[in-house]
């Protein structure tokens, strides 16, 4: 098990010793050799309060590249839509060149993107309402081996995939390089609408949060570890039944009903909302 210093007061230090305590399993670590002239007056850059974020250079290039899936809500209000889609295209040229991405948007219906996809913005939609199981997401999204499609032939005295890179099977169809998809995952996000589905003015939007996540994971499961699942401008709990076990909470869809929000921080502890526990019927 390989541990990272942090800086005071969650990692205690002993510099007579030369030790340091973990904030979790609390055990007594001795500094590593580069921290023989480690003081109080001589600290590293790690272990300054300043600093908040620390990058390392791996003495070797990680096998596997990062996995950076967005799971996006679109039932927010246009203006904060707007905001979180500007935000997404400018994270894209913040992520490692190698990293794959991928995109599941959520309202209603969830939604995988087919990146791989250059002719036409493609997704696949689930029902919200509808719980599915590892392998019902893996059939439908065509990542079982066996549902591959057989590549057509190419046309006489036309060379083997003529158009363009040989077609993405699996995965890689929902998670590519972002070097790669860069262009077509920008033009996916620029063209995010909110959720069409009617909502009356007394009702909260349907949300398939759940459903979304348990998709994003279904997708995750495919590819080899490790990856990362990034859920984008957190929500209230799902609106839709079944919940997922990552998010198990329905609430109420009565606007009168209240429940926390952002909003909900600024005010007074007597006039915040009561958190709501579990509720079977989302109406």
């Amino acid at each position: 098990m390989r541990s990272i210093l942090a800086p005071p007061p969650r990692s205690q230090l002993d510099m007579r010793a030369k030790l340091w305590i973990c904030p979790f399993c609390l055990s007594r670590n001795a500094f590593p050799p580069h921290y023989k002239d480690i003081s109080p007056t001589n600290l590293p850059p790690e272990l300054l309060p300043k600093y908040s974020t620390i990058e390392y250079t791996l003495a070797r290039p990680a096998q596997v590249p990062p996995v950076f899936l967005y799971v996006v809500d679109t039932c927010l209000e246009p203006e904060d839509l707007a905001a979180l889609k500007e935000t997404l295209v400018v994270s894209l040229s913040l992520l490692p060149p190698n990293a794959l991405v991928g995109l599941v948007t959520f309202g209603t219906m969830a939604a995988v993107h087919e990146l791989g996809y250059t002719a036409c913005p493609k997704s696949y939609v689930f029902r919200g309402g509808k719980e599915y199981s590892q392998k019902q997401i893996v059939d439908m999204l065509g990542l079982n081996p066996s549902s591959r499609p057989v590549p057509r032939p190419s046309a006489p005295g036309q060379p083997p995939h003529a158009a363009g890179a040989p077609p993405a099977f699996g995965a890689s169809r929902f998670l590519m390089p972002v070097g790669q998809c860069e262009f077509q995952l920008t033009a996916i996000l620029e063209g995010l609408e909110r959720d069409p589905w009617p909502v009356a003015n007394d009702r909260r939007p349907l949300r398939a949060t759940g459903g979304a996540l348990s998709v994003a994971v279904g997708l995750l499961e495919v590819r080899p570890p490790p990856g990362t699942l990034t859920p984008i401008q957190p929500t209230p709990p799902t609106l839709t039944p079944p919940p997922s076990p990552l998010l198990p909470f329905l609430i109420s869809r009565s606007r009168p009903s209240p429940i926390r929000a952002r909003a909900s921080c600024s005010l007074p502890a007597d006039r915040r909302p009561r958190a709501r526990a579990w509720s079977s019927d989302p109406s």
